[in-house]
């Protein structure tokens, strides 16, 4: 009786087809590896944990002073085990996959030797500064 359980219970977990997600590039690797555990699969964060959504929002930081440079110091860039050529590289995916019609007319993808120079200043008050950015992206009208 029990080695027939067994089997039954084998035979219904091979039966169950996992949803296997791949990276396409490896770019979206990155995300899914660094970002996707808070911001998650599309984007759209998580408000309960304080994890701001990055969908149709992430290049409007680009617009206000000192938005570039707060979307590399937030901590999850700026001490991310990606070396700097990849952190850009996965910045500039990101801004073009999640953001790319608020990206501004003039944008400058971000180089190596920025991120290195932005990261190696991180923020402290993250919610302080994120806040107050906002508040400058809203009286443009983003």
């Amino acid at each position: 009786m029990k080695s027939r359980s067994v089997a039954l219970l084998l035979a219904a977990i091979w039966a169950i087809k996992p949803v296997w997600v791949e990276a396409q590039s490896e770019l979206e690797f990155d995300y899914m590896m660094h970002c996707q555990g808070c911001h998650l699969p599309q984007g759209q964060g998580y408000p309960g944990r304080n994890v701001p959504a990055i969908n149709n929002h992430l290049a409007k930081f680009l617009h206000v002073p000192g938005g570039r440079e707060f979307l590399i110091q937030v901590p999850g860039s700026a001490q991310s085990d990606l070396n700097s050529e990849r952190l850009a590289a996965l910045i500039n995916w990101m801004l073009k996959r999640f953001s790319a019609k608020q990206l501004p007319a003039n944008f400058k993808p971000y180089t190596a030797a920025e991120v290195a120079v932005l990261r190696a200043q991180p923020l402290v008050d993250v919610n302080t500064r994120r806040a107050q950015l906002i508040k400058q992206i809203q009286a443009l009208g983003l």
